[in-house]
């Protein structure tokens, strides 16, 4: 080959492997903001940035520094010059940063954006403090937008009158009417109906596992950016990763104490990054509760706190919606005592901080979940009643509406009796107390209005035994509040099993949010088989859903 071919041939050659190789995303760090206030919305400083991180992400175009979770630990920039230092500190390419105030009920946010060019781009806006969540998700559109450049990305406030939308039509709404549906028209995913054939693209199922599920719960635990899978068994808790389309691959176990009756496990993050795991339960000798704090570090769990005699859950509260840690006391003969309270991992110890406001008196912590309100017109609490029930309150502790039937009616339970004082209990005395299943708040169509995602067991015989609790077949509903009571949407095919657990979350780490259920297998009653579980998963496809509910079918 002559040599003047050469240079030409590498120049080619460079040009092809560029052409090849794929585009860096580029990336952005959110730093804390100062809050002006009351102490109690200090919390906001690390809340607001945490939530902003995770509006503005888009995989491979548009990711958060590799170290944001330090840059929560740095002071909040007070200008351009602080904030360049700061993405220069952290190797992102545009920094976000900004002010709170919040006066009475109202909260004024002022953020800022620096680009890599040195640009500044500015946006204020005022909102109830109740309606916080949506003053961030404009903020973050138009981040996206107006800084980013994306054009993926439409307004909040114009989402619902987007033009191209899927016409809603009655079998989406109700379920059960007009079963021959297409895949492709407005289902969340072609499974969320009463009848139709279930195929490997609508619904996707793990292998059986070889034990009861007592919880379940999906998060990124390790800090790797990936989703891991909790799944507490009588005895053991289990971390997972899914796999391989539709496999659990067990990562690491950790052994149960035998003094604990495990009831529920969640992952939770703190307002400074820090990554836990909970584990709750019942001490079944002393009859009282009992709590475990772990984190996941090199390839298995190690104790953070070893024991503390109070129920733990995590839960999301406004006005931020941000996962929070809370606590409550156990009682024997109704299983919680008291008031539920916010709580902080200080160390080896759980510190239990103030009451959480505005929750009915007979709250029980692991039976509530809060509605944002629609437009600023206030949230609502909905707890599950004693009888299984829903009961909607406004912030003002005053019962709106209830349901008529169960819902979020569980197999796990305690032991507790009706002895009083000090006086010892017969075995005739013991009582069990059933715990809740989580019910979970999201705007999946992103119209403001959110919707109450619970679980519903198909039985007649728990209607009359309150100990029947192993339901041959649950569904998962889907319900809105329309200010006189809450109002199904969609909801799953019969699911056999009885239901452990849900939550909307992206279990495969593909970008698309799923409906994930945990569901125990159903033997029937002195049947001698032993209780499997596995995971049920919806894949939701959220581009087609019209975002105005049509109420009048």
């Amino acid at each position: 080959m002559s040599r003047r071919f050469l240079p030409a041939l590498w120049a080619f050659t460079l040009l092809f492997l560029l052409m090849q190789a794929p585009a860096m995303a580029a990336s952005y760090v959110v730093a804390p903001f100062k809050v002006s206030g009351s102490q109690g919305y200090s919390y906001l400083g690390q809340a607001v940035p945490s939530m902003l991180t995770s509006r503005l992400f888009l995989q491979g175009q548009f990711e958060p520094s590799a170290r944001q979770d330090a840059a929560l630990k740095e002071k909040a920039p007070a200008g351009k010059d602080a904030a360049a230092s700061l993405a220069k500190k952290y190797g992102a390419d545009y920094v976000v940063w900004g002010n709170i105030t919040v006066m009475g009920d109202q909260a004024s946010l002022d953020v800022s954006a620096l680009s890599p060019s040195g640009k500044l781009w500015t946006k204020a806006s005022t909102s109830p403090v109740n309606a916080l969540i949506g003053g961030l998700q404009n903020v973050a559109d138009s981040i996206n937008i107006e800084v980013f450049g994306r054009k993926d990305v439409a307004p909040a406030s114009a989402a619902s009158g987007a033009k191209g939308a899927a016409s809603p039509n009655s079998a989406f709404m109700m379920n059960e009417t007009h079963g021959n549906v297409s895949t492709s028209g407005t289902y969340l995913n072609s499974s969320l109906r009463y009848q139709g054939s279930v195929d490997a693209v609508s619904q996707l199922r793990s292998q059986m596992l070889k034990y009861e599920c007592f919880g379940f719960d999906v998060a990124d635990v390790d800090g790797d950016g990936k989703n891991e899978v909790l799944m507490l068994s009588e005895d053991d808790l289990y971390l997972y990763r899914w796999q391989d389309g539709n496999k659990l691959q067990q990562i690491a176990k950790y052994r149960v104490p035998a003094s604990m009756r495990p009831i529920l496990t969640r992952a939770y993050r703190s307002s400074d990054g820090s990554r836990y795991v909970i584990l709750t339960g019942h001490n079944e000798n002393d009859r009282c509760a009992t709590s475990q704090v772990l984190q996941f570090e090199g390839g298995k769990f190690k104790v953070v706190v070893r024991s503390v005699d109070l129920y733990l859950n995590v839960v999301t509260l406004p006005p931020l919606y941000a996962p929070t840690l809370v606590a409550q006391a156990s009682d024997k003969g109704t299983l919680v005592s008291g008031r539920v309270y916010e709580a902080r991992i200080s160390g080896s110890r759980v510190v239990r901080g103030g009451k959480v406001p505005n929750l009915p008196k007979k709250a029980n912590l692991f039976g509530f979940a809060w509605l944002p309100g629609n437009d600023g017109k206030g949230d609502h609490v909905v707890c599950v009643t004693d009888s299984g029930s829903l009961a909607t309150y406004n912030q003002k502790d005053q019962p709106l509406a209830m349901t008529s039937e169960m819902f979020c009616s569980g197999s796990v339970y305690v032991t507790g009796d009706r002895s009083i004082g000090g006086l010892s209990s017969h075995e005739d005395d013991d009582i069990l107390h059933f715990v809740p299943i989580r019910m979970v708040a999201v705007d999946l169509d992103k119209d403001g209005k959110y919707e109450l995602i619970a679980s519903k067991p198909v039985t007649a015989a728990g209607q009359l035994f309150s100990n029947y609790r192993t339901y041959p077949q649950s569904e998962v509903h889907a319900m809105l509040w329309d200010g006189m009571g809450l109002n199904l949407l969609w909801k799953t095919r019969r699911i056999k099993g009885t239901l452990a657990d849900l939550s909307i979350v992206d279990i495969d780490n593909n970008g698309v949010l799923d409906l994930a259920v945990c569901v125990n297998a159903h033997a029937g009653i002195d049947s001698g088989v032993q209780t499997r579980s596995a995971i049920y998963v919806y894949p939701l496809n959220t581009a087609l859903v019209n975002a105005k509910p049509n109420f009048s079918e």
